[in-house]
């Protein structure tokens, strides 16, 4: 008799959690489930970046661009306009108020659990994190990753999604170092058609090139 109560005891310890973890993975399998849906990907976004060794924050705006697998366009309006544009090898940074554009290899800049990969349809979110948490609240669903692998130098990931029909809406990363980076999406548009040379770059006549593939 006192086995049967100690087995019924821990099953109503541990069976919350267990149903807790489940719809935890549930949830994050839909939101994967809708993304894998999306081939293309157009919104207007707010960047909220926070330094925190300087201890300030800077707020920027203007439009991505998304393209499966791995074409992505940057376009930053404000405070100062800046163009990233990346595809499946190759990742431009221009400025265009310095004249200058750096060119460097993927490869070199987003490791394996950067969320950008998977904005650009790189990899899967159950494959790269654990699910700490997932929280509900009216129009708006809140996940909070940790990456499996801890030497990244990132150190959670938040992802916002709608809770209607999983589309993410937003992500805020935040790093070992106590750095933070927030980026709500809005006017945002599933699979809308896009011109093929959307993601080539040419460098602009007059501008320096700083090219960190040479000898790579």
């Amino acid at each position: 008799m006192m086995r049967i109560a100690i087995l019924l005891l821990s099953w109503s310890l541990f069976s919350p959690s267990l149903s807790q973890g489940n719809e935890n993975r549930a949830t994050l399998d839909a939101i994967q489930k809708r993304y894998d849906f999306v081939e293309t990907f157009k919104a207007e976004f707010v960047q909220k970046a926070y330094l925190k060794m300087m201890g300030q924050s800077q707020e920027s705006r203007g439009r991505v661009y998304i393209k499966k697998p791995g074409k992505m366009k940057w376009t930053y309006t404000s405070p100062e306009p800046q163009v990233l544009v990346s595809n499946n090898k190759m990742l431009w940074f221009y400025l265009p108020e310095e004249r200058q554009v750096t060119k460097a290899l993927i490869r070199d800049i987003y490791t394996d659990n950067t969320p950008a990969l998977f904005l650009a349809g790189k990899g899967r979110l159950a494959d790269t994190f654990d699910v700490a948490e997932v929280s509900r609240e009216p129009g708006k669903i809140t996940v909070v990753l940790i990456p499996k692998r801890k030497n990244q130098g990132l150190e959670r990931l938040v992802l916002f999604a709608d809770d209607k029909n999983y589309q993410i809406t937003g992500s805020k990363v935040y790093d070992g170092l106590g750095n933070q980076t927030e980026i709500l999406f809005r006017q945002i548009e599933i699979n809308p058609k896009f011109p093929d040379d959307l993601f080539d770059f040419k460098v602009p006549a007059g501008v320096d090139l700083l090219d960190a593939t040479v000898n790579q």
